[in-house]
């Protein structure tokens, strides 16, 4: 064969100084994508205690009820739910209500009293049960405390009552079990409980984000007309599906525990049942609106659980 014209290049006098380092065998952690979520402030937190169906008897007058009511430290309110004695036993005589009232008025914070239906419904007299509410339970909220709560009140004894709090919005109801004394007495008080309901829907569009319902009974057949059962009634099961807001319901009347949540087939809506006759400490509820699961619950004694809202409800 014939040899090339011109010479090949002669090699490079010096070689490269450093081979490519090879690619390295763990590409770096990805970076976290950004939260959405605000920490927790004193303006998205609210504590709320509850307590129900007590005192019934002197063991509870004179020892149980008192000390819950003094190991409530931290709460920004008090609700009792109603029955602040037992009218089968008590007669509705005075010494009970002024004794309940006695010990409510030592909570640390400003407590606000529901009637259930031993105090007024049971008694032997309606007008003597409304005589001592007036006396003892009337504004109680106002009479022994100072708050800056901007309530607005209702009924015949301005028992039932609804305010804004850090975006949740409070309904206390004078709801009662028992056989209504009138049920047209009961039936009027309904449809007020539920035209202020929208009421304070409207007034308040767009600046709650939790319901918080508060009252005595058991929902049962005499509570039917402002409940409804969701089916497109127009009644509260049915405002609350429709806004969509976490709604959670406490109650008394039972005396025991339980929990119901998607009540009615509503997933946003969860029930629960307090103890009666002081036979655990008050319930707590906290709710911080910051968080996509807001509502937590505590029964504040370590062998009493909670299952739908230990960890923040509606589930996640």
């Amino acid at each position: 064969p014939m040899p090339t014209a011109e010479p090949t290049n002669p090699p490079s006098p010096m070689p490269t100084p450093l081979p490519t380092p090879p690619p390295t065998s763990r590409p770096p952690p990805p970076t976290p994508p950004p939260t959405d979520l605000p920490e927790p402030t004193e303006d998205t937190v609210t504590k709320i205690f509850f307590i129900a169906d007590t005192p019934y008897s002197d063991k509870e007058r004179y020892n149980l009820m008192p000390n819950h009511i003094d190991q409530l430290e931290d709460g920004d309110f008090l609700v009792h739910l109603g029955d602040l004695m037992f009218a089968m036993k008590d007669r509705c005589r005075e010494g009970a209500y002024s004794i309940a009232a006695e010990i409510l008025q030592k909570a640390k914070m400003p407590t606000f009293v529901l009637p259930g239906d031993n105090d007024i419904n049971d008694c032997p007299s309606i007008q003597h049960g409304e005589d001592m509410w007036m006396k003892y339970f009337h504004l109680f909220d106002k009479k022994h405390w100072s708050h800056s709560f901007d309530v607005t009140r209702w009924g015949k004894l301005n028992e039932s009552f609804g305010f804004l709090h850090k975006r949740v919005l409070f309904l206390g109801l004078n709801m009662v079990g028992g056989t209504p004394y009138s049920w047209d007495e009961k039936s009027n008080r309904h449809r007020q409980h539920l035209q202020q309901v929208k009421a304070l829907f409207n007034e308040h569009e767009g600046k709650f984000d939790v319901i918080v319902l508060m009252k005595h009974a058991i929902p049962r057949y005499p509570h039917q007309d402002f409940f409804g059962d969701g089916s497109g009634d127009g009644l509260f099961i049915d405002l609350i599906r429709g806004l969509g807001k976490p709604t959670i319901h406490l109650h008394g009347d039972y005396h025991s525990y339980y929990e119901r949540e998607a009540d009615y087939g509503v997933d946003n809506y969860v029930r629960i049942s307090l103890v009666g006759e002081s036979a655990g400490p008050p319930l707590s509820v906290t709710i911080d609106v910051s968080k996509p699961n807001p509502i937590t619950v505590s029964r504040r004694q370590n062998n009493l659980r909670v299952n739908c809202c230990a960890d923040g409800w509606p589930r996640q």
